[in-house]
């Protein structure tokens, strides 16, 4: 069995609806704010368990999860200068990862250096660096 809703007319306002019914702007800003909140928590108690575990391994994650946003913020962003500071943490948390490894075990220090000229190589022979 379906419901119909009202129609609004052509001079009200368009709310977006969800599942509980038509959703008001300051709704969807309060619920995303919530959403962010919710999300910092539980990033910051996972980073918090592995740095239970052990201290390599928060920070290991950290610096991951940096270098991770660096990388999706310089490829979303349209104007230069986000373009930059996304480049600028995704060097800063790969570098840092890198003095990590090379701290904990020289070998792993060395393959996180292999890696990143696996990864110059590929992005230098695709189409997508031209």
């Amino acid at each position: 069995m379906t419901t119909q809703q009202p129609q609004p007319s052509n001079d009200a306002p368009v709310a977006s609806t969800d599942i509980t019914g038509p959703v008001l702007p300051d709704a969807k800003i309060g619920r995303e704010s919530f959403g962010l909140v919710l999300l910092s928590f539980g990033a910051l108690g996972g980073l918090g368990a592995l740095g239970a575990l052990h201290w390599v391994a928060g920070l290991s994650a950290a610096l991951t999860g940096l270098c991770a946003s660096g990388i999706v913020v310089r490829r979303s962003s349209k104007q230069r200068w986000q373009q930059d500071a996304g480049a600028m943490v995704a060097f800063a948390a790969y570098a840092g990862q890198t003095a990590l490894l090379f701290y904990l075990l020289q070998p792993l220090g060395w393959l996180a250096v292999s890696v990143l000229g696996v990864a110059a190589g590929l992005w230098l022979s695709s189409d997508e660096g031209a």
